[in-house]
């Protein structure tokens, strides 16, 4: 089981996506992927699934239920949560906006999540976190429970801010509660071919990023089908097979999977749950 979180402090960097291709091209490698959300908008939630196929969500397993009449309730356990996407073996953890107050939770619930993977999670060979754009305790909580961290970035100066605070974040996290937190890489996202980045400018963007690790080779431009994608409850390697933009996520694929020196696909399928 590798735990991936996909993270960086800073909004609109296509976070959301690379986490949901990124699971979903393992899931189709044939490789048992589960996806918690852990980002209160459900941005990924909303991408798979409608909200009448699920009633729990991470908030239901991360936060302490009000207690009545002076009885104290557990969270549920993360099985009562997990959902099936229209992949087969890809499973969801859905988020909502209450997940939010998880941030006035007792601090010593920052260590659930990873507990509840150690004992749930273990039938999945990848379990993918998709965080939540800011600094705060959920987005520590993943990080506790994650092996490694791939940050994607925008290929601009307003996408290279927040690197250096979530270098520091991690930092913070592999000193106080996660040594065997690490990076795995960034990713160059949302890339524009008419900006036409320069060596220069590329160099400059790659030495911003790696202030969090290695860069990846495969940049992820900014094509419409991805952003189309979603709406069809489908990743573009499905939506747009032929597309550019579906080469991009294979690719990237690879070479995550190289890095983990895993095998680019899967030869027997984990038994079931």
């Amino acid at each position: 089981m590798k735990t991936i979180a996909i993270a960086n402090q800073k909004g609109g960097v296509g976070k959301t996506t690379l986490c949901r291709e990124l699971s979903a091209c393992c899931a189709l490698r044939g490789y048992q992927v589960l996806v918690l959300d852990c980002d209160p908008q459900g941005n990924l939630t909303q991408s798979w699934l409608d909200s009448d196929v699920y009633e729990a969500t991470l908030s239901h397993v991360l936060i302490e239920p009000e207690t009545t009449g002076g009885i104290k309730a557990e969270p549920l356990p993360l099985d009562d949560a997990i959902v099936e996407s229209p992949l087969g073996n890809l499973d969801i953890v859905p988020a909502d906006i209450r997940l939010a107050r998880f941030e006035m939770q007792p601090d010593y619930l920052t260590h659930r999540m990873r507990n509840q993977l150690k004992e749930h999670g273990t039938a999945y060979d990848f379990i993918f976190i998709d965080c939540p754009p800011q600094l705060g305790k959920l987005l520590t909580t993943a990080l506790y429970a994650a092996d490694y961290v791939i940050v994607p970035c925008a290929s601009d100066a307003m996408g290279l801010q927040g690197l250096s605070d979530l270098a520091y974040t991690i930092g913070q996290v592999r000193k106080n509660v996660n040594s065997e937190l690490k990076m795995l890489g960034a990713v160059i996202n949302l890339y524009k071919p008419q900006r036409n980045l320069s060596a220069q400018s590329r160099q400059a963007v790659e030495e911003a990023i790696s202030l969090v690790g290695h860069v990846f080779d495969t940049n992820l431009h900014d094509y419409s089908k991805i952003a189309e994608a979603p709406s069809q409850k489908l990743p573009v390697v499905l939506y747009a097979k032929t597309h550019r933009a579906a080469d991009q996520m294979w690719s990237l694929t690879d070479e995550v999977l190289d890095r983990l020196q895993i095998s680019r696909q899967k030869l027997s399928a984990v038994k079931g749950r």
